[in-house]
């Protein structure tokens, strides 16, 4: 019986694994989101931190530094983190841009 239920876990665990990690992939904007709502709000420091951020994740470099110094020529706006801390938009922008110049020269 006791067999019984454990196989019975390990297989509802293998059908729910795929699901779930579906779900979690869906839920991630795309870099063409990032780059459509950059597009709507050019002014909006969030969105060009967000979209060079984006950029990053997909290993493009020169496109991220470029988003950041557009965060700086917009205006500095204050931003939450992933762990509720409170940053101005051009804090992030230019330790970003400080680190990417740091790595470029090595």
């Amino acid at each position: 019986m006791t067999r019984s239920i454990a196989l019975c876990i390990l297989a509802a665990a293998a059908v729910a694994a795929p699901a779930t990690a579906f779900a979690q992939t869906a839920a991630q904007p795309t870099l063409a989101s990032y780059e459509t709502r950059a597009q709507i709000a050019p002014r909006d420091s969030g969105a060009q931190i967000e979209l060079a951020q984006a950029y990053l994740r997909a290993n493009r470099p020169a496109d991220a530094a470029v988003a950041y110094r557009r965060a700086l020529k917009a205006d500095n706006e204050m931003m939450e983190t992933r762990t509720g801390d409170s940053v101005w938009s051009h804090q992030i922008a230019t330790a970003a841009l400080a680190k990417t110049a740091t790595v470029a020269t090595r």
